[in-house]
């Protein structure tokens, strides 16, 4: 599995580089220090101020392991570590761990940074988050797509499918799709609008988005979509009890114009059930 970028519920980290093993002739590698000591040595340093760059350090220089302060998972190791905090995280927090020729460890308080401006991000930032795919980031709008040539919504099989092929929902028939789903306002006039900060729908909900560059297979997708608060058009698992809100994506297709969307349904593998949504970029 191609994963380019690691994403936690908090904070979503990428490109992370680490040093090599900590010398034998580093003498602060091989000393004991306190927790206390530890924190002071700590650097957090932004890009620039709000930037979603950081670099991890200790001065004087040791080998760390760098941990999110929220989930407790590690982000990177090394002398010298570089982070990148993904839309739509504010805050970012880490705490680090150093430990001496021995084996002894010590673990230093967080530190956090407000994060107010994102720079360097994944190219498919620019094509879902830009419109046309160029500019800056602003808010994009998307629609079903009434012009895809496997429909606007359907089935077909899951890690191998590109869209709908079982069973296909044309333009004409997603209003009674969405009726039948009990979300109206998901049919043909329906659309949902994407930034970096959160989502808009026209059934009157919001809430947030991230994306990351994780794929579950090489070559059939290129990134994931995790919404929460809210969903986009007609998201929901048509299979399940109630028809339960459907919030993780992979992506299939973003290029500025056109949106292709894919979740299986549970415990689906290859050739498994899953549910395609074939959306295009409108002007709002």
């Amino acid at each position: 599995m191609k994963k380019l970028l690691y994403a936690a519920p908090l904070l979503a980290l990428a490109l992370t580089f680490t040093a090599c093993d900590p010398s034998q002739d580093d003498e602060s590698a091989q000393q004991v220090v306190s927790s206390e000591e530890l924190t002071q040595e700590f650097q957090l340093v932004p890009k620039s101020e709000g930037n979603n760059n950081f670099t991890v350090y200790t001065t004087p220089s040791r080998y760390i392991w760098v941990y999110d302060a929220a989930t407790k998972q590690k982000v990177g190791e090394g002398t010298k570590v570089n982070i990148q905090v993904i839309p739509p995280t504010t805050d970012a927090s880490f705490y680090i761990e150093t430990r001496d020729m021995a084996g002894n460890s010590s673990v230093s308080s967080a530190k956090s940074a407000k994060v107010s401006e994102y720079t360097d991000l994944p190219e498919i930032y620019d094509k879902v988050f830009k419109a046309g795919g160029k500019g800056d980031f602003t808010t994009t709008y998307w629609t079903w797509n009434d012009k895809a040539s496997d429909g606007v919504w359907g089935n077909g099989g899951y890690l191998e499918a590109t869209g709908p092929g079982w069973w296909i929902v044309q333009a004409d028939g997603i209003d009674e799709q969405a009726k039948d789903k009990k979300r109206p306002a998901d049919g043909l006039n329906g659309w949902f609008g994407l930034n970096l900060s959160g989502v808009t729908t026209s059934r009157g909900e919001t809430g947030s988005v991230r994306v990351t560059e994780d794929v579950v297979k090489a070559g059939w997708d290129v990134a994931t979509m995790t919404f929460s608060g809210t969903t986009p058009l007609l998201g929901v698992q048509p299979n399940g009890a109630g028809f339960p809100s459907q919030y993780v994506y992979q992506i299939l297709k973003a290029d500025g114009e056109e949106l292709r969307l894919c979740a299986p349904e549970p415990g689906a593998g290859d050739w498994g059930t899953a549910w395609f949504w074939n959306f295009k970029r409108i002007d709002r």
